[in-house]
């Protein structure tokens, strides 16, 4: 296994045990308490930088990763949501951290309650942004598309790569400038909390730049998380011993509604959960970024 290069970077890797690469970034404070990222679907380990400066006043550091077959890390066939924890430890281990916290964002969630439930010696806090639960718990309140993706994961799953790579991996791979020009019409079907969040055009180069690198090696990852969304974790949420996990969750989300949310709270043990009637899927994290960050500091 390579030694990991520590500095604050955006582009760094480290050579697995079983040989595959693990892309991640690191930023905030470089001396800080550690925090795992873990990015949303579709996204990369680039999200990590929509928390930098609220990170580096809160003196954490927080540590974004690639999940297998995005950015810069290898694809893993066969892969399940409970051997992501393996990764994490890895890094960690790799960057001398004894312990850290947890910090899953929309579809990060699932990673965040399989460290939770595999590796609770290890982790300082777990924290849930608008994240997304077992399908079989709820979909009430979730969008037609959202749906119908999830649908077709479970019933046509050979059609995910190439759906995924014509609505949404295609047009990332654009050059800026005309990303920039299509961002009005995507920023229509959004829900108004979440349009003022990408009106700022500091935090919409960030969406872009991050969407380019989710799917650097095409939607073959990108297809495969999905998958893993409709499929038994290979754990039940009732089932988590952590202390305490922390949710956050806006009630206009309609990509991980909050019937979501809320049936997650529910199942999991010790799970403080705040909900937010006046935000949306983006909103909830960058409306209440300060919050999130101090509730992950031990």
């Amino acid at each position: 296994m390579s030694t990991p290069d520590l500095s604050t970077a955006t582009d760094k890797t480290i050579r697995l045990p079983d040989g595959r690469s693990l892309g991640y970034t690191v930023c905030g404070d470089p001396e800080g308490q550690p925090v795992f990222q873990f990015h949303g679907w579709p996204g990369s380990r680039l999200q990590a930088k929509f928390l930098d400066k609220e990170a580096a006043k809160a003196g954490i550091r927080v540590i974004g990763l690639d999940r297998p077959g995005i950015g810069l890390s290898d694809f893993q066939p066969d892969r399940q949501v409970l051997d992501w924890p393996n990764d994490v430890v890895a890094l960690a281990d790799a960057m001398r951290i004894d312990r850290f916290a947890v910090l899953g964002i929309s579809g990060g969630g699932p990673y965040v309650a399989a460290c939770a439930y595999k590796i609770p010696d290890r982790l300082t806090g777990c924290g849930i942004v608008s994240g997304m639960g077992p399908i079989d718990l709820s979909t009430e309140g979730m969008e037609a598309s959202t749906r119908a993706i999830f649908f077709i994961a479970r019933r046509l799953p050979w059609l995910l790569g190439p759906l995924i790579w014509l609505s949404m991996g295609r047009h990332s791979q654009m050059d800026e400038e005309k990303i920039e020009r299509s961002m009005p019409k995507m920023m229509q079907r959004l829900q108004e909390p979440d349009r003022k969040v990408l009106d700022k055009s500091e935090l919409r180069k960030l969406f872009i730049e991050d969407s380019r690198e989710s799917f650097r090696q095409g939607s073959k990852g990108q297809a495969y998380e999905c998958r893993l969304f409709v499929q038994p974790w290979g754990f039940r949420l009732e089932d988590i011993a952590f202390d305490k996990v922390y949710l956050w969750q806006g009630e206009l989300d309609v990509n991980v509604p909050v019937s979501v949310g809320r049936a997650v709270a529910e199942a999991i043990p010790n799970c403080e959960a705040k909900f937010y009637p006046n935000d949306a899927h983006l909103s909830t994290l960058f409306n209440h970024m300060k919050e999130i960050m101090g509730s992950l500091l031990f």
